[in-house]
């Protein structure tokens, strides 16, 4: 695990000195812009919620969780109210004076047909993924 997140780290995502403290993003040059501290958090958010979310195991987290360790719970229920309001905060933008979005990207739904032809056993990306735990829910 710990070699597969260093490669992660490191090959496929381009870090830098993966040696314990001293990690961080290569960043380009046009990329440190005014906000690009804006975007590169979000980029670290994704890589990192890729790897728990992907990599690690669900049993491992639960037992921690579960023996005092609440508190990265408590964490991640937080951060998602700050990630919703800023969420927020943006699609308001996308909409005009009507409160119609101006966008056609937000108003992309998948067909019933699409949602029947997804294989729970073999999902393809994450969207996937919470759409078949979504149906496990209903069942």
């Amino acid at each position: 695990m710990k070699d597969l997140i260093r490669k992660i780290l490191k090959e496929d995502l381009g870090y830098w000195g993966v040696n314990g403290k001293n990690m961080g993003p290569k960043l380009e040059e046009e990329s440190k812009g005014e906000n690009y501290m804006f975007f590169s958090n979000l980029k670290q958010m994704r890589r990192q919620l890729d790897i728990m979310i992907n990599e690690f195991d669900a049993n491992m987290v639960n037992d921690t969780l579960n023996n005092g360790h609440d508190w990265a719970d408590d964490h991640i229920t937080e951060a998602k109210v700050n990630i919703d309001q800023v969420f927020d905060f943006f699609m308001n933008k996308l909409k005009d004076e009507d409160g119609e979005y101006i966008t056609d990207m937000l108003e992309e739904r998948w067909s019933e047909k699409y949602k029947k032809s997804i294989d729970c056993n073999n999902v393809k990306g994450f969207s996937q993924r919470a759409h078949c735990q979504g149906r496990k829910k209903k069942k």
